[in-house]
């Protein structure tokens, strides 16, 4: 094997963590595929900048709603030290309060890089949806 295939199926290893640990509402397991100064850029809010503020919108994520969720890796691609994976989704959030489910289609982009331990970590997230809010 060479070292870019090996890259390549870790960031694939990557991109299965990050969906189980969202499919599962699992805020500690998401952090944990985050570098140590990471950006989420979600759509319709501002930049969330840090674990630290992430974790605080992911826990009120999975405090109002369930995620269900299809979703499909569609490239990947690796530099050295630095790669990016980008992926479409189409997901149903139901509020745990009751109510009507909210549903949407969408992309994401996620740029990773290797980090000293030689695991890769996400160190920038962008999402969109493909229909207007």
């Amino acid at each position: 094997m060479n070292r870019r295939s090996d890259d390549l199926r870790a960031i694939r290893r990557l991109a299965a963590a990050w969906r189980a640990g969202w499919l599962a509402g699992d805020v500690d397991a998401l952090l944990s595929l985050y570098a140590p100064a990471p950006v989420l850029m979600p759509q319709g809010q501002p930049a969330v900048f840090g674990r630290a503020a992430i974790r605080k919108l992911y826990r009120a994520v999975f405090a109002a709603v369930v995620i269900r969720s299809r979703g499909r890796v569609r490239e990947v691609e690796v530099s050295g030290d630095w790669g990016y994976f980008w992926s479409t989704y189409s997901l149903t959030a139901r509020p745990k309060a009751g109510g009507r489910p909210y549903r949407s289609r969408g992309k994401s982009v996620f740029i990773v890089r290797r980090q000293r331990t030689g695991a890769w970590k996400i160190t920038r997230l962008m999402d969109n949806s493909d229909q207007p809010e």
